[in-house]
């Protein structure tokens, strides 16, 4: 369950005529995983909650999401936004983001595990204990810290993070409308884009439908116009020092 994305409110509303699902006896265990999360993808998009991509994390009760490619850092910045400047994780790599009654953007759950390449840790944070076997993948979720309090959080901001261990921090650098929707739309379709080990089996995007995509696409058209986006490149610390900074200027106004 733990890298099942899951709301930390109230439940999400579905309809019951649709939710069935049936799996065959010889379904791997990821294909499992796979199928479960694109279904909830699409439930999700019935209570106008987009699953993104990337890692959120909360402080004060704002949240920043972090998005980017595979290994572009997101939650190398997010780690060290835990360990140093007192942020907690909401989510470790599928952020659920629902439009409120306000016009703006909740996080309001996401993916519990909070998974890194051990050789990662071992380089930006050498002195992270790791008291796991020695495996490659490390799941952190277990021994960061946790606050009830920000279980739901409004979005502040939305940061597309490049870890460059080359190059000094970049200033932030705002994003585009239509670049922040472009990499909004890609991050909000990421469950779909699995590929099945059963070679038979239908493409999961097929689970979203016409509705659900065009619903889907006014909702990250939506987010892109109403929560500023940038983009900051450097090392993790550096990037998770200015996402921080950004944070306490906008308490500030």
């Amino acid at each position: 369950m733990a890298q099942i994305p899951t709301a930390r409110s109230e439940p999400i509303e579905v309809d019951s005529e649709n939710t069935s699902l049936t799996l065959a006896d010889a379904t791997t265990q990821a294909d499992a995983r796979r199928t479960i999360n694109a279904r909830f993808h699409a439930e999700h998009l019935y209570d106008d909650t987009l699953s993104v991509h990337g890692v959120a994390v909360a402080k004060a009760g704002h949240a920043m999401l972090l998005i980017g490619d595979y290994g572009a850092g997101k939650s190398l910045t997010g780690l060290a936004m835990i360990t140093s400047m007192g942020w907690s994780p909401l989510a470790g790599d599928t952020c659920l983001v629902r439009l409120n009654g306000q016009g703006s953007f909740d996080v309001v759950g996401g993916t519990r595990a909070y998974v890194l390449r051990r050789s990662a840790i071992e380089r930006w944070f050498p002195t992270f204990v790791l008291g796991q076997p020695d495996d490659e993948r490390v799941d952190l979720a277990a021994s960061l810290p946790s606050d009830a309090s920000n279980a739901v959080a409004d979005l502040a901001g939305i940061v597309m993070v490049a870890v460059d261990g080359n190059s000094f921090g970049s200033p932030p650098a705002p994003c585009g409308e239509q670049v922040a929707a472009n990499a909004l739309y890609r991050a909000s379709g990421h469950l779909l884009s699995k590929i099945l080990d059963d070679a038979a089996a239908d493409p999961l995007s097929l689970l979203e439908g016409p509705e659900l995509a065009r619903r889907r696409l006014r909702l990250v058209r939506r987010l892109a116009s109403t929560i500023r986006c940038w983009w900051v490149r450097g090392s993790p610390g550096d990037i998770a020092a200015v996402v921080d900074a950004m944070q306490r200027e906008e308490d500030r106004r």
